[in-house]
């Protein structure tokens, strides 16, 4: 890095402590400062990062000259408010998801960057997950043929927030991979949820996205589950794809399997592409071929995060996970809890270049 500059890394709880860690292997002594109103996660900070100053004052933060980079893990409720005082300050900003709990806060959070001419990056760590850059290169290449659907499932039993519900807590992970997969804004969502714990916020949800020419997405989200699972399974007309998070080894597989119609001896067209197919239901082929597993890189997606947000710091780059993206994503949110609230009816939603 060209440049030096100092981070501090706001909100060092569960997964704030993980920032703090990369942040302290990636930046050594750059790693300026720790701020959280808990004296447990400080005492964590400092045994991760022994050297880094702390305090439990956002201010602090914020007047620091040696800070230029703020990384705000707080809680979701926090975003705005936090993002918007440090983007004021002249400070980079890489939020965590999601950008904040309405787009009209999160278009604020995108004017505060733009007039400051500051970084603003919001933390959707998939897009940092090399399974999930092997699968759109898969995508992209053709070789899984045309994309008919996918979905995801992100269940376990807890951990229970108070603050926000399991659909706010989880989905924005699968909802960005979904938009980044695709390369498309979906035209309606439906969501429908129970609420079996808290009388007020959804324990389990299961979300509906329908895309321009049949492509559909669907999503499982819940810390009420006997199974903890973070999978995705893409199906597309040649090939079919799951990335299972939860393995050690062999997250990836890609599946030579399909549906196809035989058009000659050793011949077989893939669906979909065939017209009229209830015509030639008698003659549909089950195709059930080889299963590779892909070596994908061990590196951690957290440092691959931290490392472009550094990146574009000093380099002046555009970050893939910047706040145009953070904000499409909770426009979904926005919509599939809108959803949520009237019983499951499909929510129509535009591009914010059409909106």
């Amino acid at each position: 890095m060209k440049q030096e500059f100092g981070v501090a890394v706001v909100g060092s709880g569960k997964w704030g402590i993980n920032h703090v860690r990369i942040a302290s292997q990636l930046l050594g002594e750059r790693l300026r400062m720790v701020c959280d109103v808990s004296d447990k996660a400080l005492a964590q900070a400092k045994t991760v990062a022994p050297a880094v100053r702390t305090t439990k004052q956002l201010g602090d933060v914020i007047l620091d000259p040696e800070v230029s980079a703020v990384i705000i893990a707080s809680g979701a409720e926090t975003h705005h408010d936090f993002g918007k005082r440090c983007l004021e300050a002249g400070k980079h900003c890489l939020i965590e998801k999601p950008l904040a709990l309405r787009s009209t806060d999160a278009m604020d959070l995108l004017d505060a960057a733009q007039r400051n001419k500051r970084i603003l990056m919001v933390g959707h760590l998939l897009l940092y997950h090399p399974a999930v850059n092997r699968i759109r290169q898969e995508i992209h290449s053709g070789n899984i043929g045309q994309v008919l659907y996918l979905y995801s499932q992100r269940v376990n039993l807890g951990t229970i927030r108070r603050e926000e519900n399991a659909f706010w807590s989880l989905a924005p992970h699968d909802i960005s991979v979904m938009l980044y997969l695709t390369e498309q804004f979906p035209v309606s969502v439906s969501a429908i949820g129970g609420k079996f714990i808290s009388k007020n916020l959804p324990d389990v949800v299961f979300y509906h996205l329908e895309f321009e020419g049949g492509l559909i997405a669907h999503g499982h989200v819940s810390w009420l589950d006997p199974h903890k699972m973070r999978k995705f399974t893409i199906v597309g007309s040649r090939k079919m794809i799951i990335f299972d998070d939860m393995e050690s080894t062999g997250k990836l597989k890609i599946f030579d399997k399909g549906v196809g119609l035989e058009i000659g001896e050793g011949d077989l067209l893939s669906l979909p592409g065939v017209p009229e197919m209830q015509s030639h239901v008698n003659q549909l082929t089950i195709r059930d071929g080889d299963i590779l597993i892909p070596k994908i890189s061990q590196t951690e997606p957290l440092r691959i995060e931290q490392q472009q947000f550094y990146e574009c710091i000093t380099k002046g780059k555009k970050p893939l996970t910047d706040g145009q993206n953070g904000l499409l994503v909770l426009r979904v949110m926005e919509a599939a809890q809108e959803s949520l609230d009237k019983g499951g009816i499909p929510i129509p939603i535009k591009e914010m270049k059409d909106a």
